[in-house]
């Protein structure tokens, strides 16, 4: 983990909560924590990069791997203020996905809940599926770490290692029975 937060560090999360869309705040940050040989300078430029609409894919996927490598020896809650995920599990008033992003959320008080001003609940950061599944069973609307390993449809109550129905072996999906074979008749039978 990271070294305890100074009055400095502070002063400049309090500046990013307030406007976390102004990426200047979040650059002067990263300058400020270079001077002073801070490692958690690179994941704050990285999540700048990150939130680039340029980015190549495989960019994307190199910059997501480095993040998470980072991620793992940094306070949870410092990274929370860093990360973009998007917003899940806001179904009432969004009849498609919600277009708001964890990033510019307004603070509420906790480094892990942040308020919107669209559908006025709280969102509720979270560092694993599980946390993000029990927030959503009482109707939370939460933001998964970008950092973490997502399956489709992961926040639904199924079983834990079943993917529509479907034993999960790793990141292979495969069904307990063999498909049936087909066979074809030839062509040139009609009957």
């Amino acid at each position: 983990m990271s070294a305890p937060f100074t009055d400095e560090d502070r002063a400049f999360l309090r500046g990013i909560l307030t406007s976390p869309a102004d990426l200047t705040g979040w650059l002067a940050y990263a300058d400020w924590l270079d001077d002073r040989d801070d490692p958690r300078s690179e994941f704050v430029r990285l999540q700048v990069r990150f939130g680039d609409p340029d980015l190549t894919q495989t960019d994307r996927f190199g910059v997501l791997g480095r993040l998470q490598d980072l991620a793992a020896g940094l306070d949870p809650n410092w990274v929370a203020v860093f990360d973009r995920p998007g917003i899940e599990n806001c179904d009432d008033l969004f009849a498609f996905k919600c277009p708001r992003k964890w990033e510019r959320l307004r603070a509420a008080g906790r480094a892990d809940v942040r308020s919107c001003d669209v559908c006025r609940k709280d969102v509720y950061y979270c560092h694993t599926i599980g946390e993000a599944r029990a927030h959503a069973r009482e109707g939370r609307c939460v933001a998964v770490a970008q950092t973490v390993e997502r399956l489709h449809d992961d926040l639904s109550e199924r079983a834990p290692g079943e993917y529509c129905g479907l034993p999960v072996l790793g990141r292979l999906r495969v069904p307990d029975d063999p498909p049936p074979v087909i066979t074809r008749r030839p062509w040139w039978k009609f009957w």
